[in-house]
């Protein structure tokens, strides 16, 4: 219909009003009742060999969970653009919210598991989150790839330093929530972080290397991936296709960014709530003292007014970072095309030297034929 002034509702319009009910079904339903504080002592008080077991089955969850969801989440885009009143849309959405739901739980498990190596004064379990980044050498490094293999190595890899940030981003979040931090704390914590990434960035590179130099691929291939990854962002070679082409790069990647979000929901609500609680302690060390003091003086519309300005510098800064990459991704195109030209033109000059060079004058052909 013509909708409401004009304003029409498309069927792609519900795609994102479901991702949204199902982030926050996920996140109130299912993360909320479990408590933060819990699993991480119970983590804590686990034996070396249980969570080496457990962190090698997070690992490996985490990677399926994230080749299928992005198939689960394209046939619920298809039914709901092309079929959305046929039975297999209530299928894809039961697929879809148990897939939301164990990829939380898992990455849940990943940051809780995390916490407890870089805020644990024995070392033995960050020493052996380290370790798996370079066993991790062994398995990969002595097989055979090709270039489409390790462009999927290279998009895992992206990930895992994507998911990592964030979970250490989150962890000192919650940490400065949960009570004073003294300076030495902030560097013990910092230089935990750089030893974390350090090693997942040294881990990357050696393997990488090797797996290049045993299987003869030249370094320009990571180059042409980045091409790959440019006509993503900017919807070039998805025209006509019944796919949501501004999530291309996220399905070419790999990431879980619905799992993501309902996890950074939860940690930013057990954030806000330990703020509250030493609030009322008189404890004003915080760095959102000022919001909560809104709330205890009864001064809401204040509070509202200051949440909705920073949703709205989150989203201009959204905005902001999509048009840089959409920028730099047409950058990459623009110079891959320029390149071609000249060397075709490098060809095509080429073949015609050869050409007038190898062409036989008139005198010539009549001097070979009276000899």
């Amino acid at each position: 219909g013509r909708g409401i002034r004009g304003v029409k509702f498309h069927r792609r319009h519900l795609y994102p009003m479901m991702q949204s009910v199902l982030i926050f079904f996920v996140y109130s339903q299912v993360l909320c009742p479990i408590s933060i504080g819990k699993l991480y002592h119970w983590i804590r008080g686990q034996a070396m060999l249980k969570l080496y077991v457990l962190i090698a089955i997070v690992e490996v969850f985490d990677r399926l969970l994230c080749s299928f969801g992005q198939d689960a989440w394209d046939s619920l885009y298809w039914n709901t653009t092309r079929r959305p009143r046929h039975p297999r849309m209530f299928v894809s959405i039961i697929v879809v919210g148990v897939y939301v739901t164990m990829h939380s739980l898992f990455l849940f498990v990943h940051v809780a598991t995390l916490s407890v190596a870089v805020n644990s004064a024995d070392n033995a379990l960050l020493t052996l989150l380290i370790s798996g980044n370079f066993a991790e050498i062994k398995s990969t490094v002595f097989k055979k790839y090709n270039k489409q293999n390790l462009f999927k190595i290279t998009t895992s890899d992206i990930c895992e330093r994507f998911k990592l940030a964030l979970f250490l981003l989150l962890i000192l979040f919650l940490n400065c929530f949960q009570g004073e931090m003294t300076s030495s704390m902030v560097k013990d914590y910092y230089s935990m972080c750089g030893i974390v990434l350090a090693a997942e960035l040294i881990s990357d590179w050696i393997k990488h290397s090797f797996i290049t130099k045993f299987n003869l691929i030249k370094s320009s291939t990571y180059f042409d991936y980045a091409l790959v990854l440019s006509g993503d962002v900017t919807g070039i070679g998805h025209e006509g296709l019944n796919l949501d082409y501004t999530h291309a790069a996220v399905k070419r990647l790999g990431l879980a960014q619905i799992p993501l979000v309902c996890v950074t929901a939860r940690y930013l609500h057990e954030a806000v709530r330990f703020a509250i609680a030493f609030q009322g302690n008189g404890d004003v060390d915080h760095p959102v003292a000022a919001l909560v003091d809104l709330v205890a003086d009864g001064n809401k519309w204040k509070f509202y007014t200051c949440l909705l300005q920073g949703m709205a510098a989150l989203v201009f800064f959204k905005i902001a970072l999509g048009m840089c990459i959409r920028y730099v991704a047409r950058g990459y195109l623009g110079g891959a095309s320029n390149r071609v030209l000249k060397v075709g033109a490098t060809t095509t000059s080429t073949s015609r030297k050869s050409s007038t060079s190898t062409a036989k004058t008139p005198r010539e052909s009549d001097n070979k034929k009276k000899q």
